[in-house]
């Protein structure tokens, strides 16, 4: 139910229960009036409905209070109220011995510590609430720890695991067979059809996530259209739609008072080219050293979202103050509420601020991370809009073989000559075909000067079947480890975690990119191995002398069966090889 004559009438039947002192009827009314808020929305008299009716109840029906409490509390953006509810629904919930109603408690609590510095506890708590819905139909439950097991798992840039539960979720939605898991499933994979740079499919998930949003009566499905809408203009660079977009972000933003959304459409007012709306709107938000930003759930999404403008704008002081709040948080990737959305990661808004600083060496530092968070998500078109190392932008590199037996190298103006060395050639190769995947027993034959002679692989390092076996015991120990840090059992805990680890590490010795298992004596894996050895030392000889071009080689230049120099189209280098 929806709209102002239900709403009515559940205020009704609160108001007639109360006058009746009939608790189970008050308890069902303002869990009625809770169900369905947007996030961000001011939530009226209803916390004090709630906790009228949270007063008289016990048991169950007093957990299934709390948990609306906290959630409410949460949504409004404030937590500190929400806290004592979720401890008292989670504590209760145990007592009662209902994975259900644990699932619900554990669900608040995630809310309740939703803040930048809770990652540790928001990811343990969220794999408590996976072991407990591992047996549990309830498909509400079910959909809540694939959503909080998403989101940290963006949080924490794992990539497999982001893949897993937006997969999970279809699978949920295609048993459930509801509007709502199917809205929920089409949301998360649009954000992840964005975060792979595939707008096309984004746009189709919007428009299904839309449909059934609407047809499951889902508070937030305007929000998720907006969302998506604004990720698939911004990839396409339709500055005209950006700009509709910003005037919508920016109208619910101010007027909710949510500053996530206002900082959302400060970015969109920029890359739609109304560069002064941006810088006022900024302004208005940051302060002028970001200390108007609330510290909440979302304020490392708005603080990266409103750093990056700024850094496009050249603030120096704004730069500085962002920088310094930022820099604890490298590593960590940004996600917006129940992974709706990633926006990126701290090291990648890290990187702009330095540079609008002038601070080279520490912004290559931070692109070079950020660089290598975006390939191990496959975040393309991240990856493609991040840049290249500032030392290098704008300046000819050399790469050139002499005489004697020594090469030409350097960027800027800057040249020294080193010896020859046996990494320089397959480099050479390489920046000669941009964009161009050169087999690294191609390269071996090459700089040998003879077409090689595959000799036949003499078999696999682990055959499938124990790739599975392993593959399946790694699951079973994450539900183990999992178990084991729920009940506080570090003995146990600390054996699962070393197995783990060290069937993690052997399992990636024995299987290569995509899953192919390696083979033993193969002249291709042999050749993997002597030119990503070769290029890896032959950059670090470079780095000796010219950091700058050891750093552009590092992020641009790729090993493995397969090897690639693949150029920053957005910074180009000219080349003299």
């Amino acid at each position: 139910m929806s709209g102002s004559a239900p709403r009515a009438a559940r205020l009704a039947a609160f108001a007639e229960a109360e006058r009746a002192g009939d608790a189970e009827a008050m308890a069902a009314a303002a869990l009625a009036l809770a169900d369905g808020r947007p996030f961000g929305a001011d939530p009226g008299r209803v916390p004090a409905f709630l906790h009228a009716a949270y007063e008289r109840s016990a048991g169950r029906r007093r957990v299934e209070l709390a948990v609306a409490l906290a959630r409410t509390w949460v949504y409004a953006s404030r937590p500190d109220r929400a806290a004592e509810f979720a401890a008292e629904a989670e504590r209760v919930a145990v007592t009662l011995d209902d994975p259900t109603l644990v699932a619900a408690a554990l669900d608040a609590s995630l809310l309740v510590h939703w803040g930048p510095d809770d990652l540790a506890t928001r990811a343990g708590l969220a794999a408590r609430l996976d072991v407990v819905v591992a047996h549990v139909p309830d498909v509400e439950s079910r959909m809540s720890a694939h959503l909080w097991s998403l989101t940290t798992a963006l949080e924490a840039l794992d990539a497999i695991a982001v893949r897993r539960q937006v997969h999970a979720l279809e699978t949920l939605a295609e048993e459930a067979g509801t509007p709502r898991t199917g809205f929920y499933a089409a949301a998360r994979r649009g954000m992840l059809a964005l975060l792979e740079g595939d707008p096309e499919t984004a746009q189709a998930c919007q428009e299904r996530a839309g449909s059934l949003g609407e047809a499951a009566g889902e508070a937030d499905t305007v929000a998720i259209v907006h969302t998506l809408a604004a990720g698939v203009a911004r990839q396409r660079g339709d500055r005209a739609a950006l700009a509709g977009e910003a005037a919508v972000y920016e109208t619910f933003g101010l007027a909710e008072g949510v500053p996530a959304v206002a900082a959302e459409a400060v970015l969109l007012w920029l890359e739609g080219g109304e560069v002064d709306r941006a810088a006022s709107l900024l302004a208005q938000l940051a302060g002028p050293d970001f200390a108007a930003v609330p510290r909440d759930h979302d304020w490392l999404l708005v603080l990266a979202t409103l750093g990056e403008v700024a850094a496009r704008l050249r603030d120096e002081p704004r730069c500085r103050a962002g920088l310094e709040l930022l820099e604890p948080y490298a590593g960590r990737g940004v996600v917006n509420a129940g992974a709706v959305a990633f926006a990126g990661v701290v090291d990648d808004v890290l990187a702009r601020l330095a540079s609008a600083l002038g601070r080279a060496d520490d912004a290559d530092r931070w692109r070079a991370t950020a660089g290598e968070a975006y390939r191990r998500l496959g975040a393309t078109w991240l990856l493609g809009r991040l840049g290249a190392p500032t030392a290098t932008a704008g300046w000819t590199a050399e790469l050139v073989p002499g005489t004697a037996g020594t090469w030409t190298v350097g960027t800027a103006g800057t040249r020294a000559a080193v010896p020859d060395m046996r990494g320089l050639r397959y480099l050479h190769l390489l920046l000669e075909r941009p964009g161009v995947d050169v087999p690294a027993l191609d390269l071996a034959a090459a700089v040998a000067g003879h077409g090689g002679v595959q000799q036949a692989d003499v078999g696999e390092l682990v055959d499938r079947r124990a790739v599975a076996a392993y593959r399946q015991r790694i699951a079973d120990l994450e539900a183990e480890l999992a178990e084991a840090e729920q009940w506080a059992d570090p003995a146990r805990a600390a054996r699962a975690r070393d197995e783990h680890e060290a069937l993690v590490a052997h399992l990636a010795q024995s299987v290569g990119v995509r899953g192919r298992q390696r083979l033993v004596g193969s002249s291709s894996e042999r050749a993997r191995v002597a030119v990503r050895k070769a290029i890896a030392a032959a950059i670090e000889r470079l780095a000796e002398v010219d950091p700058a071009l050891a750093r552009l080689l590092r992020n641009t230049v790729r090993t493995g069966r397969v090897c690639r120099y693949e150029p920053d189209p957005t910074h180009p280098v000219q080349w003299s090889l």
